[in-house]
């Protein structure tokens, strides 16, 4: 086709020697070309393009956009956690294939190549070893689901630049990612329970792993649970915060859901308020600590770090000679309750998004079962307790006294 001239300084058309077709304009004394293989698929390009700003997105580079788009878009609006993740998986991950590229120039085939890096790529998982320092085994290619939240971000990122008018189209489409084999959730054995509460008869933490079964809650919501989240009256557990790198924050859902209060809740909740007058916490009667109304505080009386708080179970989990952290309770609450709890039951209790959806923020369609609830998870988890109790006496041993607080060194007056 002879060169064809739009009106009003809107471009022109021609045939290239290659067949395709290329549309030429200029805008602010610069030029800007696309090409399509047909004048059809051209045109619907420049119908998205023809207002674009060209001053800046020809030069502009994808690091340059996607942190002006992670300060602009994301850490503004999303919670802090989100940020920091969607930051940490762009500089890791995106970053050192596409950063230097021009915006216009990345196409479908360059996200197809950080995730095939990703894949191929070796990375190290941290563990703890025999002596309490941290190992990092070599295992190949990162998780399906690190692979899916990396492109995740990379779809937003183009997805935002395109309705800012950066670059035509985005370039993460038809992305293939590897459906790898998922391991299989670490749930604890009767046994197992018996040898890591065996290990941490005298810890502090004894009523914080033994709530953890007993619910199924995450770690951060335990460390942020306060006083006025115990609600007595409709046994419940009303779970609206969560911990996070900076402190309290919003939970993994970002909405209220409740997890039935049993009468084994109960019980270790009372437990660990006796545990926390008997070490004279500061929480009790320190005026600002007092508060912040923490039931599961640090011994300083101030929340304690979700990392810090791992480490610490999988201290005690090495010291039982098992492998076991604090979502593992929650697998195991899954586990034991799936044939006494409804499926329904189970996504109401975890917080899932599919049951959240018949929950709102003022809890106002609270299921009025919850008190059946509560109770089939006592009889699941008395009949726990007489399991471990027959293994001491198998072994003739004494049963597991819990709750024994090792007082603190003093500092001499």
């Amino acid at each position: 086709m002879a060169k064809q001239r739009n009106p009003n300084g809107l471009g022109s058309y021609k045939t290239r020697k290659d067949g395709r077709v290329q549309w030429t304009q200029k805008k602010d004394g610069k030029p800007r070309t696309l090409y399509g293989k047909t004048l059809k698929e051209l045109q619907a390009k420049v119908r998205k393009v023809a207002d674009l700003p060209i001053t800046e997105s020809n030069k502009l580079k994808v690091d340059e956009w996607f942190l002006k788009w992670l300060e602009i878009y994301i850490k503004p609006i999303k919670k802090t956690a989100t940020y920091e993740q969607y930051k940490t998986l762009y500089e890791q991950h995106v970053s050192p294939v596409l950063g230097h590229r021009k915006l216009p120039g990345v196409e479908a085939t360059d996200i197809q190549t950080v995730v095939a890096k990703m894949n191929s790529k070796v990375v190290k998982k941290a563990v703890l070893g025999e002596d309490g320092t941290v190992i990092k085994p070599e295992q190949k290619g990162y998780s399906t689901k690190t692979i899916k939240e990396t492109v995740g971000v990379m779809r937003r990122g183009f997805a935002k630049a395109v309705k800012e008018k950066k670059i035509p189209e985005s370039p993460v489409k038809d992305i293939e990612i590897p459906n790898k084999q998922k391991k299989p959730r670490k749930v604890l054995s009767i046994k197992e329970l018996h040898d890591l509460f065996g290990a941490m008869k005298n810890s502090r933490w004894i009523w914080a792993m033994r709530l953890l079964l007993v619910t199924g809650m995450r770690r951060g919501e335990l460390l942020a649970l306060r006083d006025n989240d115990i609600d007595l009256d409709n046994r419940r557990i009303v779970i609206d915060e969560s911990d996070s790198k900076d402190g309290i924050g919003d939970n993994k859902s970002a909405k209220i859901h409740y997890v039935p209060l049993s009468k084994k809740a109960i019980e270790y909740l009372s437990e660990q308020g006796k545990m926390l007058k008997k070490e004279t916490n500061p929480i009790l009667h320190n005026k600002d600590l007092k508060k912040t109304g923490f039931l599961f505080p640090s011994e300083n009386g101030t929340m304690l770090r979700a990392d810090s708080f791992t480490k610490m179970v999988m201290r005690f989990a090495e010291k039982a000679e098992i492998k076991a952290s604090p979502h593992c309770l929650r697998h195991t609450f899954v586990f034991l309750n799936r044939k006494t709890l409804s499926l329904k039951d189970l996504q109401y209790i975890l917080g899932h998004d599919e049951s959240t959806t018949t929950l709102d923020i003022y809890g106002d369609m609270f299921d009025d079962s919850s008190e059946e609830t509560a109770n089939a998870i006592d009889n699941v988890f008395d009949k726990i307790d007489e399991k471990l109790m027959k293994i001491d006496e198998e072994k003739n041993k004494k049963p597991i006294e819990m709750g024994k607080v090792i007082e603190f060194k003093r500092k001499s007056s």
